[in-house]
């Protein structure tokens, strides 16, 4: 008599990482200022996005998922300082150089209270390609107090410290936001369903 065949566990399947489209990158050696500055002209209002550092120069095609994670984060950041209280104005993709040295737009960009100021407090830069020109690094000379990157591990915040920046837990600008869930939130299918989790997860 046969043994009677056991049946296996059933076990959940792990959860999945959404599957995003990556940006395309072309990178350009030994570009002239000259050079990066008429191609800039010639590229503004297209999905192209350009890095000019060290002579480098990183066009960047962006992808829909990238535009798409950008304007969630976005969403959520001005969510947030709307319900508390907090001034805000929004500078988006407004270049920032130190010229003959280097140039980017940044994903978006934030200057908080009511001071008016040459450049923003904070960048928020989307990462689908590793082979960029490091932000952290760029943005160091330009001293933005902070930097947040999202890659696909989630949204970092980065504080400015001397001559170079260090992750820290919480932003010194906007210290009641909530990083992990607005980096979790940030992949939604829409803006409007990732602000509203949001609201109701921070409220709670």
């Amino acid at each position: 008599m046969r043994s009677p065949v056991k049946a296996r566990p059933q076990t959940s399947p792990p959860e999945m990482q959404p599957v995003l489209e990556r940006d395309h990158l072309i990178v350009v050696p030994d570009v002239s200022w000259g050079h990066y500055l008429d191609m800039d002209a010639k590229l503004q209002g297209t999905n192209h996005r350009l890095t000019y550092y060290n002579q480098r120069l990183d066009i960047m095609t962006l992808s829909t998922d990238h535009e798409r994670i950008k304007n969630t984060l976005h969403d959520l950041i001005v969510a947030h300082c709307q319900d508390e209280g907090v001034d805000y104005d929004s500078q988006g993709s407004a270049t920032l150089r130190i010229d003959y040295a280097q140039g980017k737009e940044p994903d978006d960009s934030f200057i908080f209270g009511t001071e008016t100021k040459l450049r923003p407090d904070m960048v928020l830069e989307v990462v689908l390609t590793s082979a960029a020109i490091n932000k952290l690094q760029f943005y160091a000379p330009l001293r933005i107090p902070e930097v947040w990157v999202w890659e696909s591990a989630g949204l970092g915040v980065f504080l400015l410290d001397g001559a170079r920046y260090r992750r820290v837990k919480r932003s010194r600008l906007l210290p009641r936001f909530d990083i992990t869930l607005a980096g979790a939130l940030a992949t939604s299918a829409r803006a409007s369903q990732a602000v509203r989790e949001f609201r109701k997860r921070t409220r709670d």
